[in-house]
């Protein structure tokens, strides 16, 4: 039985692809398992993995189901203690795994670990450190220069699930990636629930990949402004600790409108997002109740790992001046 399982969704990008998995017979550590799971591809995916990757497990799925139900696939085929998810734009580093692998055998408290992603269209940029969240989640240092604040490991929230190890254990007591979202922000959802229950996430910079930055995803563009709306007042809904979501929830509940003209994404979209996202209010909660059930730590401590919601205010109104041409956001900022 190997110790390790890389799981890896993937949709119509067989080149792409083959250049995650040649990344992954290079690696360094070498007891792992690779289970791809094919979202009803129509290109040649199924044929190049036969013919080119033999050794690769597969579970193939008729239609697109989304991220979260085809990783949840993968992950409970997967025979490994540790779980690595992997998109399938990935491309990872010779030591990625054995940082992973080393990050947890020496934080036996961590759950979860977070790689460094670089954009791999830009050398030295980085494309993710983990995930943060305020009112709203983004991708830490999302296009910024890689540097000493990305070379040293620390505790964060929520490691992005493109390139993340997780302890099979994690799974096993919070539950896997709650498919209601079928794309973004689901990683952090689980983030924060196993943070509840007592799992730390650590960000580990030895574990490097390359990322070629939602080349699937741009296949869809109205379909993920649309999702990761609709998903980021599930996320916050169903995960904020109290003294978060009391006294934000009125703006958090009414930003979608108000978001088009920060970010200029088109306002049908943003406004049917809003719109689908009510009627699932009800379920959200119980689904909340459910998490808060399971919670053996306090919930201050995850407002600790939180940032501020006032950033998400200055990132906001930084965004409105680059709109209104009078001057540049920062190179970090995320408008929710």
């Amino acid at each position: 039985m190997p110790r390790v399982s890389v799981v890896i969704p993937t949709w119509n990008a067989a080149g792409l692809l083959r250049d995650a998995l040649g990344s992954l017979r290079a690696q360094a550590y070498r007891d792992f398992e690779v289970v791809v799971v094919d979202n009803g591809s129509g290109d040649d995916t199924r044929r190049m993995l036969a013919e080119e990757f033999p050794e690769v497990r597969l579970v193939a799925f008729d239609d697109n189901r989304g991220f979260a139900p085809a990783t949840n696939a993968g992950l409970q085929a997967a025979a490994g203690e540790i779980l690595v998810c992997m998109n399938n734009d990935v491309e990872a580093e010779p030591g990625w795994l054995a940082a992973l692998v080393d990050a947890l055998d020496r934080r036996p408290d961590v759950g979860s670990v977070a790689s460094k992603m670089l954009d791999a269209n830009r050398p030295g940029i980085i494309d993710a450190a983990g995930d943060a969240m305020s009112l709203v989640a983004w991708n830490i240092g999302r296009g910024e220069p890689d540097g000493p604040r990305y070379d040293t490991g620390r505790e964060i929230l929520s490691a992005c699930a493109g390139a993340a190890a997780y302890r099979r254990a994690l799974f096993e007591r919070v539950g896997w990636f709650d498919e209601r979202y079928f794309a973004w922000f689901e990683d952090v959802d689980i983030g924060i629930r196993a943070q509840l229950a007592g799992f730390r996430c650590w960000y580990e910079p030895a574990a490097v990949v390359r990322h070629h930055g939602s080349a699937t995803a741009a296949r869809m563009s109205d379909r993920k402004v649309y999702l990761t709306v609709r998903n980021g007042l599930m996320l916050f809904f169903k995960t904020m600790p109290l003294r978060r979501l009391l006294p934000w929830a009125p703006l958090v509940g009414l930003w979608p409108l108000v978001d088009p003209l920060l970010t200029g994404r088109p306002f049908r979209v943003t406004a049917r997002a809003w719109l689908a996202f009510w009627p699932m209010l009800p379920e959200v909660l119980r689904a909340r109740r459910a998490v808060y059930a399971q919670r053996v730590v306090d919930p201050g401590r995850v407002v600790g790992l939180l940032d501020s919601p006032w950033d998400d205010l200055r990132r906001a109104g930084a965004a409105l001046g680059r709109r209104l041409g009078l001057g540049t956001a920062p190179r970090a900022a995320q408008t929710p």
